[in-house]
């Protein structure tokens, strides 16, 4: 049987989440993704963004590598 591996991506966004799994050949292809993925959407780097999680699994079900990032709350004004 063909290795797989699925990159899972979730990013909330205004209150909306996203989802989705990739299916990629090889781990070098999955991490790829994985990287772009929090690249382009984890550390403030998209505007409204406040949570990302990204994963790679294998067919066996085993997590490789995970990652969530939370945007830091914002401290609440103190009463005058």
């Amino acid at each position: 049987m063909d290795q797989k591996f699925f990159l899972h991506q979730i990013k909330k966004t205004g209150g909306t989440y996203n989802k989705g799994i990739v299916i990629a050949d090889s781990y070098a292809a999955a991490l790829q993704g994985y990287h772009a993925y929090l690249g382009a959407y984890a550390y403030g780097h998209e505007q409204n963004t406040d949570f990302v999680s990204c994963m790679i699994t294998d067919t066996d079900g085993i997590v490789l590598i995970n990652e969530t990032w939370k945007a830091p709350e914002e401290p609440e004004e103190p009463e005058a």
